[in-house]
């Protein structure tokens, strides 16, 4: 079985497991289950993560780390009249770390600090199921996610960095 701090197949067990090493799904059950968390959408913010560059001459940043499986992402923002105009990000983590770094790459430019902390508590509402309609049709489509409880940090990380930086502005 592969090394994964998240959740692996066993080829020679027919099983998912997690980081504990307990079967959780049987591999017919465990297809759909990864099908739609990694689904298409979701991955194409993965990708949009690893565009951007950290820059460490950017006024405004932070680090967050998620202890439980080993994720971290540093960010880094610039703004210009008073809205966010450069983003970057550094992510060491799964795909749903990354796709949550993309997701936040593609609805934080543009807008004030302010903005980006009240979208940060409207999605982590919204992801831990204590409001029914997403922010917006980005977040919607993380739909998956809500159902999986020990996700939504790898999901929400970038955000709580952005978070801790632009509370600096």
């Amino acid at each position: 079985m592969a090394h994964c701090r998240h959740l692996c197949f066993s080829s020679s067990f027919g099983v998912f497991v997690n980081h504990q090493s307990r079967i959780i799904l049987t591999a017919h059950a465990g297809t759909r289950f990864l099908d739609a968390l990694y689904q298409k959408q979701i991955l194409e913010f993965a990708k949009l993560s690893r565009t951007r560059e950290l820059d460490p001459t950017a006024p405004f940043q932070a680090s967050r780390d998620n202890p439980t499986c080993g994720d971290r992402v540093d960010v880094s923002f610039t703004l210009d009249n008073g809205a966010i105009s450069q983003i970057g990000i550094k992510v060491r983590g799964c795909a749903l770390c990354e796709a949550g770094a993309g997701l936040l790459i593609e609805n934080f430019a543009g807008i004030t600090p302010a903005d980006a902390s009240q979208m940060t508590a409207q999605f982590a509402q919204w992801i831990g199921k204590e409001q029914d309609n997403p922010p917006n049709e980005d977040m919607a489509k993380f739909m998956p996610v809500r159902d999986i409880r020990n996700r939504h940090k790898c999901v929400l990380l970038a955000f709580h960095a952005a978070t801790e930086a632009l509370d600096q502005a």
